[in-house]
């Protein structure tokens, strides 16, 4: 579990040093007052603050309040608002809590999630933003949650780019802890099931952390000893929501029956919402809720769970036969979220679009940001019960998702020149046709994709599975989301061994697609940092693509790109090591072995690429092995590679080409040739929409000010860079500081 006093420590430490190098505001001066008040002159570094912080609790107590300060005004995505003029489980509303965690337990549709909702409005006097809301079953595949995935998620309800986001565990831990603890919000997690899932926020107290279950488990009760249990509405409350929903119908009108009506329905909102709907429907009738009994009486309906199931089948029996079955189908929708277009591919047919607007006219769906739906909770267990043909609904879906990212792939080819490494199968006639910018489309259904993936698998649709993550790929060498392709490139490894095996029994299996397959499944590994089984990924793939039976162009094609990923994991490896304050020398002797590593791999893959002439991989790798040399201080050497690579690139690796150019440039003490690169990578990128490269750049940019004598622009870069990340929490700071302090102090600024 996290040490929040460690959290605190290390984010107090980088809000003096920024206060040092220029970022000063009142919450800045008031942790630095308090950290300066307690160390004296000491420097306040974070061995420091944390030792004082354990010797005196109120020292601690303080601090972690002030922290939460910093942020506060940072870009938040809000999360749903609860229903104006809220009025049930009034007595959990006269005291409600304001930091902390407090569990709410109760069956389906007893208004758990809405008095969460509620319990988070109390609090805005404290904290002034609208609560993020996570759902953790539309999260839970196989029964676990990826918590890795949840603080992500939280991570960007508070405004940090996906572009921002860490890969790796041990840095998305740090920034995970530096957000929360830098700014005051409330986070409502919904369906939870394990005391597990609150762990990664149970440090941060001061937050607000309200959790909504179903099974109130013994660890659970352990973590909040005063939890709210709910059993149903107040009486009153329960009339009031019945009449909500009841208009034009006044149950007042019938206060006897009215509470026999809620009574029934056990006082649970959902049933009293349901039964309030359908008495709205009765409308004009003299009695309308002692009709609605004696309905109920009939047709034998006794409790909660009947008047929702009455209420569904008369909403489904005003529906068309097209839409019913719709609704069923849209039940099982992989992930459960879907658009206008993929729920229309999903019910097929002409009539598709209708089909998805009868539906949500019928009021049956929710809405999200972007244009997603998905069916109510009561509506989809309800319409899960019907008879369906959902597994010709998948196969549509399937083959309809697939299209369109296998299309988003092939639009980057350009004619006359070979396209990039597929070892999938690519189905024939596919062109991208839609409106929307093909990265913008792919980044958007990621998570769809995600699931298809997942799902297809274990309908051995392994043909589709490859095809999806294969094509993908193209979106992560854009845009990064490495995290979400880990997931992905895992279970696209095993159906490329499905398939290999598959074929292998017909005599010719598929080793050259599980060598991609496990290329691309270690890149996400060791951009992650877990190093070992990246390697072992690379090492199998080595061994699988050099012998495969295929057209040799295309063998020696794949030896070259698998290649490249052992470069690359050698050269990340290299960072890594060195990635501390003071390495010894054993770290720079190791990170020296992993570069020169790194450059024989690379040096291989540019052999490859000159035997078999294929320019645009030359291009690239030569680039790759001139970024080693500019890391193992051979920069001269660096840009006779560059000249060489000069000739082979386009768009975004012409911009990356400029970008180490730039580098080499600095690193021989010829700023004005850096800046003519960098200029001309900052207008490629800019025009490619690259967007993980944006910090590169734009360190790059600071260095250049720098060492052109421009200390003033250098040091309002710097201090750019410093501010973004520090409000981002990336780990990214700590360098940024280190920077900032190396750097000569223009004349007139205090440091």
């Amino acid at each position: 579990m996290v040490d929040v006093l460690e959290v605190v420590s290390s984010e107090a430490a980088k809000v003096a040093a920024a206060a040092l190098v220029g970022r000063v505001d009142k919450a800045v001066s008031r942790v630095v007052d308090l950290v300066r008040g307690k160390l004296g002159g000491a420097p306040p570094d974070t061995g420091r603050i944390l030792a004082a912080a354990r010797a005196d609790p109120e020292f601690a107590d303080d601090l972690a309040r002030l922290l939460t300060t910093v942020h506060a005004g940072a870009e938040q995505v809000h999360g749903p608002a609860g229903i104006t003029g809220y009025r049930n489980h009034v007595r959990y509303l006269a005291d409600p809590p304001t930091s902390g965690l407090r569990v709410i337990a109760g069956p389906p549709g007893s208004g758990r999630t809405e008095l969460a909702r509620q319990l988070a409005d109390r609090a805005r006097d404290r904290i002034p933003v609208r609560p993020i809301e996570i759902d953790l079953a539309g999260l839970r595949v196989g029964g676990v949650v990826d918590m890795a995935v949840v603080k992500q998620r939280v991570l960007r309800e508070l405004g940090v780019p996906d572009a921002e986001l860490v890969v790796d565990n041990a840095g998305l831990d740090q920034q995970f802890g530096s957000a929360l603890s830098t700014r005051l919000c409330t986070i409502i997690l919904d369906n939870v099931v394990l005391a597990a899932e609150l762990q990664p926020f149970l440090p941060f107290r001061l937050n607000l952390l309200l959790v909504t279950t179903s099974v109130m488990t013994r660890e659970l009760a352990a973590l909040d000893r005063a939890p709210i249990l709910l059993r149903g509405l107040d009486e009153d409350g329960a009339l009031e929501l019945l009449a909500d929903f009841a208009s034009p119908v006044r149950p007042s009108d019938e206060p006897v029956e009215a509470r026999r009506l809620v009574e029934l329905c056990g006082h649970m909102p959902a049933a009293v919402q349901q039964a309030g709907l359908t008495l709205a429907r009765r409308a004009g009738e003299p009695q309308p809720v002692a009709g609605l009994l004696a309905h109920y009486r009939t047709t034998g309906v006794v409790d909660a769970e009947g008047a929702v199931r009455d209420a569904f089948q008369r909403t489904f029996a005003e529906l068309s036969a097209e839409a019913v079955l719709g609704a069923a189908q849209l039940a099982t929708f992989p992930g459960g979220w879907f658009t206008r277009a993929t729920a229309a591919a999903y019910l097929g047919g002409r009539n598709g679009e209708r089909v998805f607007e009868e539906v949500v006219d019928a009021q049956l769906t929710e809405p999200a940001r972007g244009g997603w739906h998905r069916l109510t909770t009561l509506a989809g267990q309800y319409a899960a019960t019907l008879p369906a043909d959902r597994e010709a609904a998948f196969d549509r879906l399937l083959r309809y998702v697939r299209d369109h990212v296998v299309a988003a792939d092939l639009a980057g080819d350009q004619p006359g020149k070979p396209g990039r490494l597929r070892e999938y199968v690519v189905p024939a006639g596919l062109t991208w046709t839609l409106p929307e910018d093909r990265f913008d489309w792919l980044d958007r259904h990621l998570g769809l994709i995600g699931e298809l993936v997942r799902a297809g698998y274990w309908r051995r649709r392994h043909k589709e599975v490859c095809q999806l993550a294969g094509a993908v790929e193209v979106l992560v060498n854009q845009r990064g989301r490495w995290r979400e392709f880990a997931d992905i490139s895992d279970t696209a490894v095993r159906a490329a061994e499905a398939l290999d095996a598959e074929r292998a029994a017909g005599g010719k299996g598929a080793p050259a697609l599980v060598a991609r397959a496990l290329s691309m499944r270690a890149r996400a590994r060791f951009l992650a940092r877990w190093f070992p089984p990246a390697a072992e990924d690379l090492e199998r793939a080595w061994r699988l693509a050099g012998s495969a039976e295929i057209p040799d162009w295309r063998r020696r094609r794949l030896l070259s790109s698998v290649a490249e990923f052992r470069g690359r994991c050698c050269e990340e490896q290299a960072d890594d090591v060195v990635a501390v304050t003071a390495p010894s020398e054993a770290q720079r002797q190791e990170r020296a072995r992993l570069l020169a590593e790194a450059e024989q791999w690379l040096s291989t893959a540019v052999a490859v690429d000159g035997e078999i002439g294929h320019g645009y991989a030359l291009g690239i790798h030569l680039r790759m092995h001139a970024s080693i040399l500019v890391k193992a201080g051979r920069a001269e050497e660096a840009l006779a590679v560059a000249n060489q690579a000069a000739e082979h690139v386009t768009g975004r690796n012409a911009a990356r080409l400029d970008m180490v150019a730039a580098k080499a440039y600095l690193a021989i003490g010829e700023p004005s040739r850096a800046r003519e690169c960098w200029e001309r990578a900052a207008r490629l990128l800019q025009q490619t929409r690259a967007e993980q490269y944006e910090w590169e750049l734009r360190e790059i940019g600071a260095r250049i000010l720098a060492a052109e004598g421009r200390l003033e622009e250098a040091w309002f870069a710097w201090q750019e860079l410093l501010g973004k990340a520090f409000t981002y929490g990336h780990p990214r700071t700590d360098e940024y500081l280190s920077e900032l302090g190396s750097l000569p102090s223009p004349s007139g600024r205090p440091r």
